[in-house]
């Protein structure tokens, strides 16, 4: 129970994952309670683990109807603008962002005493900055001053939606740059390759293990062979490449049970339970291991390739190419910068660190059309965010930056309940508006 100079007292209700309270919007809210003598008073705009549930004027407890959401003019609602000019996550719903917290506790000295401008005045600190770039971790850095594949002149990209993994990134130092001339996105500073692993703990794999949307199964776009099945041999040799907890090698293993289906990833995230499942599966770090000669006759990897520095690309798919049957595929899929969907909502700019680089179709196709080794096949969409519409616009309706970014979050989730059958998601999609894009590429 708080007291303000008043001798008024006051019930402040938080959740327990909000690790920072902004001080001044509760004194606000109490102010507010007075003025309008309610009971009663909610928030609406404080950043996403800053603010209280609710203050209730405890000497008005006994006018508390049973409820309170209908209650006017008992209850009242504080509108507060912090999101709208900082566009932070504090709140430890995520691990990645418990993680950066815990880093912050231990390195941040008189955190605890600090206001919200302080405090996210800190986070841009040269001292303090790089820590959040590197996800908390002690490791090194690489600073792009000019863009790593024509070295054109870099524009900063700054996240101005509610970052829903990492969150502890400051606006003042964007972390995502476009380039002028050929329009790669890379982030900068970016873990350098050494050290890469580090930053894929336990953590990340429990944000990942946790995840609920499954974008592989039947009538899904990435699971749709009709492109080149018919080129397959019967028994066809499969690798997965960072296939997390192996998903999309279970439908493989479950649509094709004659296919020899193998899934990879890092050591922490092998998923042994898919032995049992007829899968075999690799401990694999393409950028330093070979994958084999000849091995498989169709190599995937769903949002894989912006995981890897610019420098690497080449190199991983010599490998990808040595390790592929004559004639066999590689399919992947990756964020879609130049579909305006993967702009929206900063969905481009959704998993840094991790993600050092951010395609778009067009760059993609220049890349591989003067390519000597593989035939680019026509691109389709695909989209996680499409995939969990209904999630990502009520998540969006209550962390926007602005109260009408939040209305028009919304109205759009409103309009995708609408959409049962899927023909809405399946028009955009057919129309180039997804937010990753599903490159086919066969060997030459």
């Amino acid at each position: 129970m708080l007291r303000d100079p008043a001798k008024n007292g006051y019930l402040v209700i938080s959740d327990i994952m909000n690790p920072v309270t902004d001080l001044g919007l509760v004194r606000a809210m109490m102010d507010s309670l007075q003025r309008n003598e309610a009971a009663v008073c909610l928030c609406d705009g404080a950043i996403p683990g800053t603010q209280v549930d609710m203050v209730i004027a405890a000497d008005r407890l006994d006018h508390l109807p049973d409820d309170a959401e209908s209650a006017n003019p008992v209850l009242i609602r504080k509108r507060w603008f912090t999101q709208d000019k900082h566009n932070n996550q504090f709140n430890l719903y995520k691990y990645k962002r418990l993680k950066m917290f815990l880093c912050l506790v231990e390195r941040l000295d008189g955190m605890h005493e600090m206001d919200i401008e302080t405090f996210i005045s800190a986070l841009a600190r040269d001292d303090i900055f790089p820590l959040l770039a590197a996800f908390g971790e002690d490791v090194r850095l690489v600073w792009h001053e000019s863009c790593p594949h024509c070295n054109g002149a870099l524009t900063p990209l700054p996240l101005r939606m509610s970052q829903p993994f990492c969150g502890y990134l400051p606006v003042a130092r964007p972390l995502y740059h476009e380039c002028e001339r050929c329009g790669l996105v890379t982030a900068s500073p970016v873990v350098h390759e050494d050290d890469v692993a580090t930053i894929y703990d336990v953590f990340d794999k429990q944000d990942f293990v946790v995840s609920l949307n499954n974008p592989y199964h039947h009538g899904a776009t990435r699971c749709d062979f009709s492109l080149f099945e018919r080129h397959l041999p019967r028994m066809a040799r499969t690798l997965d490449i960072g296939g997390g907890m192996g998903r999309f090698s279970q439908f493989l293993k479950e649509a094709y049970p004659d296919w020899i289906v193998t899934h990879s990833d890092h050591e922490i995230k092998q998923n042994l339970q898919l032995q049992d499942q007829g899968i075999q599966t690799r401990a694999l770090n393409v950028l330093a291991e070979p994958i084999g000669q000849e091995r498989y006759d169709l190599i995937t990897a769903w949002e894989v390739i912006e995981h890897i520095p610019y420098h690497r690309i080449a190199s991983v798919l010599d490998n990808i190419h040595r390790a592929l049957a004559p004639g066999g595929f590689f399919v992947f899929s990756t964020p879609d910068f130049d579909s305006p969907l993967c702009r929206s909502f900063d969905f481009f700019g959704v998993c840094p660190p991790f993600h050092y680089l951010v395609f778009g179709e067009r760059w993609l196709r220049r890349y591989f059309e003067g390519s000597s080794q593989w035939e680019y096949l026509e691109p389709r969409s695909c989209s996680d965010f499409l995939d969990d519409s209904l999630m990502w616009y009520d998540y969006g309706s209550k962390t926007c930056p602005s109260f009408q970014m939040r209305a028009t979050s919304g109205v759009l989730r409103a309009v995708f309940e609408t959409d049962d059958g899927g023909d809405l998601r399946r028009t955009l999609m057919r129309r180039g508006i997804g937010t990753e894009i599903i490159i086919t590429l066969r060997k030459q």
